[in-house]
Order: structure tokens, then C-alpha cells, then sequence
């Protein structure tokens, strides 16, 4: 039986991040991950012959910089990309409207629908990174715990408050203001453009099983401009290679600090002894005992699903039966022999291609996943990452990766393990597609379609929620995973969380690992390192 300082399970983003961190503190750390590949939702795979896919996950711009200084990840490993467009919303009839990077070419394509709204922009993109900066400071650290009055923890949450502070009293309470609005309310305030509008709600969408009217949407327009330059959208870089050279670095940088990351190991399930995790079983019999176990797996599926439900007490058990796990976003993978037929595809298509003319088309498709089904006509997100990533695909072809919202896990009628449902989905989309993009539909060379089932099977991702529990406000900072434990830490001692389904939340943020371990090492400080080494 092999022993370590720390198992960590599963080799999502967070958990990489949180393996290396340890590692770097001279932990002897062990990643089991049961897929062939590292990443997670956070990887890119041979889906079609010659190509190499990103399989959920598109987009870096929430990852945190600091991250990569911490782990002294080598640029030449990781090479972020910051294409000329930011996101193109097609608005129907082979007509777009593109932001881009340039401020000037955003002011001039958003003049060409409205002069007014041309003229506010840069008001709203100055306010949008206000409201994203004074979010980072909760985002950048641990939540409070309620239930802790001590000094030590007062003077923790002062660091944080002094630096929302110097922000701005305003500020601030602006961001209070506005955090339970809608997106519609918001952008209602700001801007008269139907097409403008419903390009920016899309940010209120990810992360949410509701339409752009529901409670809580501007917190997500803010969460997802929390990362790099967000250009009055959303933080958006891609990264060369394809997202899953993301993961691959964290996964060299955990290495050179001496983890040991092995995949193809499936955990069985985490040993309990006494209240304590003491480490676990693997899916062929191996034992592996450690100081400490941490899990990457969504919360519900580790207390259920690795540790048993009998071992935590029936409160607990009844917060996490009751975490929002709502996936309501499918995949569909194509590879095509050139590109669609629109006015500087080259560049426009180097961003994000939305389907989102406006805010009750939006409406509508989230009204339909509401009542458990497809979307009619849904939200589209398009990534075409050979446009900035060649070599993903042979030549001469392309590879776009379009993100369906709203395709519900749950199903009030028909199951996606029914051909026919799947099929329905992929019809609906390609109609939508056509209408939006005319031309692109003769171009599909081949295709293959993830629906939130596939998310669940495939990637892990219980219910096929990529965030790994809801962004509602409900499901946010101390209530994450669930109320009293927003701390990494669970009822059963030595057991830490650090994946999506913990503060900060969803995206590829590295976030919840940094933090993650962070909290590990303080606890490990306070009982001498779980004990020393045997």
C-alpha cells in the first residue's frame, strides 16, 4: 500500500492547480484521474480523425494570472491568444455586429445600429470592469465563515475589505445595487438596441438554467468579466494549442514540483476511518493511504457517490441532495471543409459567434428548458479555434465548436440515450445555423453532438452541470457547496473539496484550487502537517 502526503481526486483544472501548490510546499502529492487524458471539462481530445477538440470547455479568460506566476508555468508551454474580435452576434439576412478588442472598430460597428448606444459604450465597458474589479476581491479569496467569531478570522476578512475599499464607496454600493437585478433590467438602464442587448445578456445565461428576465443575472455578467480585459462583454483568451494545453501545463508544472499524476486510475471510493479520511480505493483493488484526501469531483457525486451518504448525518445529506445540479447546455462538434460564407469570417468568427438577436429570443429559449425541453430555437455560442489554432486540424479543414443553450439534462419527455431526441436537437440546431449563417450547413464534413447525458458519463459532470452546481445566488460564496461548509473543508476531517462546485464557482477560473489549497496548508500548519511522515 502506498502512502503520500496528499491523494487528490480526479485531474480537473482545480484539482491540477491544487496538486501543484501542494507539491511546491514539499508535499508528497498523488492525482488520480480515471480518464486517459487530464483537464476534465477542460480538455481537448481526437474526436475526429487528424483533429484535436475542445471538448467542453472553450474559453480561458477567467483563469487567473496569478496562477501561473505562483507555478512558474513556462511561456513557452502556455500561449494565450487574443484574437481581433471578442464576440459577433448574427442578427439574421448574412448581417453581424462585432465587438472588438480595438475600441474604435467597436464604436463604429455599434454606430451602424445606433449612435446613442455607440456613444454609451465605452461608459458601459469602463462600469462592467469597475463591477468586476470590486467582485475579484470576493472572488481572489476564501469566503467568510459565519460560524467563526474569533479574532484570526476577523483580521482575515479585513485584507479583503480594506481592498474593496480602496476601490470606491460608491463603487461598492453600486455593486450591491446591482447584483440581484436581471440582465434585461440592466442593460434595460444602459443601452436602447434590441441586437446590442441580447449579444451582452448572453454572459447572464452561463452558469443558469434561466432566460435573461430571471434574478441574479447581472452578478453573472459581472462574474464573467472578472478575468482578463472583458471589452464590455466577457473576459474571453484562448489559449494555443487548444484549452487542454492549459491543463497539460498545470499537469507538467504539478510534476516538476514533484506530484505524481497518474490517469486510467479510477477511484472507487475514499477510506473513512473514525470521521477521518485516511485515503482510497481504487476501481482495481489498490489502497492508497494519505494525510489527507481532496477531491475534484462535483460535491454530490464525492459525499454519494465516494464517501456514502451513512458517514455524513442526515442534515448534511439533505443540503447536498438539494444543490442545484441543472445542465442545461449541450455540445455540438463540427468539422467543416472551409468557412461559412460571412463578410470577413476570418476575423469576426475569431471570437465568440453567437445566436442572440435579442432578449426574447433569448426568453423564449429559456422558457422551453423551463418545462423540460430543446429549446426551438436556442442560444448559440460558436468557437472556431483553428482560426487562431491551425494545427488542430489538417489542412484546409476547420473545426467549430458550438455550445446549444438550452438543452435540459432533464427531459420531460423522451431520454437522450433516444436516437430520436438527439437527432431532434441536432435538426433544430442545424435549421437555427442556417438561418443565421447561411452557407455553413454545406460545409459539415462531420459532426458529433455531447448532450448533457454525455457530459454526465463522459467528463464526470453530475446531471452534465459544467459549473458543478448552479450560479445562483443561492449557490454562491459561503453557501457553496452548500451552507456552512464554503470552506473547502467537510464534515469528515481531512477531506477538502476544491473544484468548481466550491467558491469561486464555474469556468476555467483555477480559482477554487488555489484557494483550496491555501485552506490546506493553514490547517496543516495548525496540527503539524496532519502528523508528519511515518
Amino acid at each position: 500500500m502506498s502512502v503520500c502526503d496528499a491523494v487528490v481526486v480526479g485531474a480537473g483544472h482545480n484539482a491540477l492547480v491544487t496538486a501543484a501548490m501542494l507539491a511546491r510546499e514539499g508535499w508528497q502529492v498523488l492525482v488520480l484521474e480515471r480518464r486517459g487524458v487530464v483537464g476534465g471539462a477542460a480538455a481537448t481530445e481526437a474526436v475526429f480523425p487528424g483533429c484535436r477538440v475542445n471538448l467542453a470547455a472553450q474559453d480561458a479568460g477567467l483563469f487567473q494570472r496569478e496562477i501561473v506566476s505562483d507555478l512558474g508555468l513556462d511561456a513557452r508551454e502556455l500561449e494565450w491568444v487574443h484574437p481581433p474580435a471578442v464576440a459577433t452576434s448574427l442578427t439574421g439576412g448574412g448581417e453581424a455586429l462585432t465587438l472588438w478588442r480595438d475600441p474604435g472598430r467597436t464604436r463604429d460597428e455599434i454606430e451602424r445600429h445606433g449612435r446613442a448606444d455607440a456613444a454609451r459604450f465605452p461608459d458601459w465597458a469602463d462600469y462592467l470592469r469597475s463591477m468586476a474589479r470590486v467582485l475579484r476581491v470576493a472572488l481572489e479569496h476564501a469566503p467568510p465563515d459565519l460560524h467563526d467569531a474569533s479574532a484570526r478570522e476577523r483580521l482575515r476578512l479585513l485584507r479583503p475589505l480594506l481592498r474593496a475599499g480602496r476601490l470606491g464607496k460608491r463603487t461598492v454600493v453600486e455593486l450591491l445595487r446591482a447584483i440581484p437585478l436581471s440582465a434585461r433590467d440592466l442593460l434595460d438602464d444602459w443601452f436602447t438596441g434590441e441586437a446590442l442587448k441580447g449579444m451582452l445578456a448572453t454572459s447572464s445565461l452561463l452558469g443558469a438554467r434561466q432566460g435573461p428576465s430571471a434574478m441574479g443575472g447581472a452578478f453573472r455578467m459581472f462574474y464573467h468579466a472578472a478575468g482578463t480585459e472583458a471589452h464590455g462583454f466577457r473576459s474571453s483568451v484562448f489559449v494555443k494549442g487548444g484549452i487542454g494545453a492549459l491543463s497539460e501545463a498545470l499537469a507538467k508544472a504539478a510534476r516538476r514540483h514533484g506530484a505524481e499524476v497518474r490517469t486510467g486510475a479510477e477511484v472507487e471510493s475514499i477510506r473513512v476511518d473514525d470521521g477521518v479520511a485516511t485515503g482510497v480505493l481504487l476501481a482495481g483493488g489498490e489502497e492508497v493511504s494519505a494525510r489527507c484526501v481532496v477531491s475534484g469531483v462535483e460535491p454530490r457525486r464525492t459525499f454519494f457517490g465516494l464517501v456514502g451518504a451513512p458517514r455524513l448525518g442526515p442534515e448534511f445529506n439533505r443540503r447536498v441532495t438539494n444543490i442545484q445540479l441543472c445542465g442545461t447546455t449541450a455540445t455540438l462538434h463540427l468539422l467543416l471543409d472551409g468557412l461559412p460564407p460571412l463578410q470577413d469570417a476570418a476575423e469576426r468568427l475569431s471570437g465568440h459567434t453567437l445566436v442572440a438577436p435579442d432578449l426574447e429570443y433569448l426568453e423564449r429559449a429559456g422558457d422551453d428548458a423551463k418545462y423540460g425541453r430543446c429549446s426551438a430555437r436556442p442560444h448559440l455560442d460558436m468557437v472556431v479555434p483553428t482560426l487562431h489554432n491551425p494545427a488542430l486540424a489538417p489542412e484546409g479543414r476547420h473545426l467549430a465548436s458550438i455550445q446549444i443553450r438550452y438543452a435540459p439534462y432533464r427531459l420531460r419527455s423522451g431520454n437522450w440515450e433516444d436516437g430520436a431526441t438527439r437527432d431532434g436537437l441536432l435538426s433544430g440546431v442545424l435549421d437555427v445555423v442556417d438561418e443565421f449563417l447561411p452557407g455553413m450547413r454545406e460545409r459539415i464534413v462531420d459532426h458529433r453532438l455531447f448532450t448533457p447525458l454525455d457530459l454526465e458519463t463522459e467528463l464526470g459532470l453530475s446531471g452534465g452541470d459544467e459549473y458543478q452546481g448552479q450560479m445562483g445566488l443561492d449557490q454562491l460564496l459561503f453557501m457553496r457547496p452548500v451552507p456552512g461548509w464554503g470552506r473547502y473543508r467537510t464534515p469528515v476531517e481531512r477531506l477538502f473539496l476544491c473544484g468548481s462546485g466550491t467558491h469561486p464557482g464555474g469556468g476555467v477560473t483555477g480559482g477554487a484550487g488555489r484557494l483550496a489549497a491555501r485552506e490546506i496548508l493553514r490547517d496543516a500548519g495548525r496540527v503539524a502537517r496532519f502528523g508528519g511522515r511515518d
